[in-house]
């Protein structure tokens, strides 16, 4: 299930990528002085990163979706254990989260550093992909439990 799920994940990562790319070539083409000649390996940079850390949090996320119930405990207990895997979950996207935008944080800094003649570009682009991505990543794991809303509303 956890490859499944991870693969799944990545096809959607690389067509989002391949759009962007797209989205990239086109703006060079009409508004050049906003790319910065950089972008390319940004995005290889964030679409290598998001699938690092998605395989992470999809990892933890399997114990949570393919919990089973155990008739022989308690419903106290079940919740509890049911309750200790949420935690995790949660745990592990939050430390996700901050280790990617510290690690971020310092590409910019240390980047802005060494190339102050293309800092600001730079800076508004990987801010932007920062966005994206984020956002890309936020509705991709929100999904699931939408569908499954949505599901249960029906009946």
């Amino acid at each position: 299930m956890l490859k499944q799920l991870y693969l799944k994940y990545i096809k959607k990562l690389l067509i989002f990528t391949i759009f962007l790319l797209i989205i990239e070539i086109v703006c060079m083409r009409i508004i050049p002085q906003i790319i910065s000649p950089n972008f390319v390996y940004l995005l290889l940079f964030f679409l290598l990163f998001t699938a690092f850390s998605h395989f992470i949090i999809v990892r933890t996320d399997v114990k949570r979706l393919t919990f089973k119930p155990d008739v022989n405990k308690s419903k106290e207990d079940q919740m509890k254990a049911l309750m200790a895997i949420e935690r995790k979950f949660i745990s592990v996207y939050m430390l996700i989260t901050v280790v990617k935008l510290l690690l971020f944080l310092t590409v910019i800094l240390v980047y802005s550093l060494i190339n102050k003649t293309d800092m600001l570009r730079f800076s508004m682009n990987f801010l932007t992909l920062y966005l994206l991505y984020s956002l890309f990543e936020i509705i991709i794991i929100k999904r699931p439990i939408l569908k499954e809303k949505n599901i249960n509303n029906t009946k």
